[in-house]
């Protein structure tokens, strides 16, 4: 694992989004061959897969589309886990609270996201660290404990960038959020004179921050630089026929923010550190760590840009779990594609999610025996 280890931290060297499309392609599936060595040896259920559904061997493998699958749902009922050394267990939220995912990171991975994580928010917030404006409570978790959940545990990775973190909220004595006046009063002091950070998972600041009245900004506007970043899911807004457009528009109204500077950030936890960041209305951009394909929904096939269907994940990260090729229960289409000196770059937007899927994250259009 070694070997495949230093592939992995070289290549994380390269530029996040500059890169020769075919030099890309050609180091990212020599990581995954090797990567697919390494889980069907270690983790017994992934081969039992791998060699009941005859998929090709990884030496085989020379494009993206022939590299497999698994549906994302696997998680939440079968244990798949690479290494024996000591590991922490990744808990999703779930779009129900229910069955929950379990990923077992180890400190290899962990690392490797962390990097990764670390590389591609510089290139989009900057190189410098800011201070961060934390739209959420000082967590109570403990985040050397073995079971820690997927909000925690997201949000510590992106707080790697910051050199000094404020916390808008607190819990009162019955675990709800309320205002933490003192940090507001902080904000309004240095939002026009410097370039922060204000970050949080997409519902709270949309409930607990755009839209409360108790927390008024009395700046003009923010300094030119300063970034509002969001991530999770945007179940609860859609419920509530918010498009990501009403809330960008609140948001500009609120923070008198720059809509390029409003970053939605699409990742889910059966490929942490693999981050697809979003400015304004435009797409979720791919950086060079990873790689997505649309497949139709009834064949599976690998569809023309445009077309919406399963969205296909592809990662160099994992190590301690086989989560390099991830159907997930998001459906989406590539918005955008361009090369320019032949790199390629991509954006997808999210279309939908699929609810109330267990195991089959496809609903029935994968055979029975493609389960693990």
């Amino acid at each position: 694992m070694k070997i495949l280890r230093n592939k992995i931290e070289s290549y994380l060297e390269v530029d996040p989004f500059i890169l020769d499309q075919n030099v890309k392609k050609k180091k990212f599936i020599d990581i995954i061959r090797h990567q697919l060595r390494h889980h069907i040896k270690n983790c017994k259920n992934y081969r039992l897969w791998y060699e009941k559904n005859n998929f090709l061997k990884p030496d085989k493998i020379n494009k993206y589309e022939e590299i497999p699958f698994v549906p994302s749902a696997v998680f939440k009922n079968v244990e798949l886990k690479s290494i024996k050394s000591k590991t922490k267990i990744i808990s999703s939220s779930g779009s129900s609270g229910k069955n929950k995912s379990s990923i077992a990171i180890d400190e290899a991975t962990s690392s490797l996201q962390k990097k990764c994580l670390s590389k591609i928010l510089k290139s989009t917030i900057g190189q410098q660290r800011r201070i961060f404006f934390i739209a959420d409570a000082e967590p109570k978790e403990n985040f050397g404990q073995m079971l820690i959940s997927a909000r925690y545990a997201g949000m510590s990775g992106y707080l790697l960038a910051s050199k000094e973190t404020n916390y808008l909220f607190k819990l009162n004595n019955k675990n709800q959020l309320e205002v933490n006046h003192d940090t507001v009063k902080k904000l309004n002091s240095i939002i026009e004179k410097e370039p922060i950070v204000i970050i949080g998972y997409t519902y709270i600041i949309y409930d607990h921050l755009i839209r409360n009245k108790e927390i008024k900004l009395q700046n003009s506007l923010c300094n030119k630089n300063t970034k509002l970043v969001h991530f999770g899911g945007w179940k609860k807004l859609h419920n509530n026929k918010i498009t990501k457009q009403e809330f960008n528009n609140q948001a500009i109204t609120k923070f008198k923010i720059d809509a390029n500077n409003i970053m939605d950030i699409y990742g889910f936890s059966e490929q942490l550190g693999s981050i697809y960041v979003s400015n304004g209305n435009g797409g979720c951009k791919v950086s060079n760590y990873s790689h997505i394909l649309i497949r139709d929904p009834k064949t599976l096939k690998v569809v023309e840009d445009g077309q919406v269907g399963f969205m296909q994940f592809l990662s160099i990260l994992p190590l301690s779990y086989p989560g390099i090729s991830i159907l997930n229960d998001d459906i989406g289409y590539i918005s955008k594609r361009t090369f320019e000196k032949n790199v390629e770059k991509i954006e997808f937007k999210v279309h939908s999610r699929l609810d109330k899927l267990e195991l089959r994250g496809c609903g029935d259009t994968l055979p029975d025996h493609y389960y693990i």
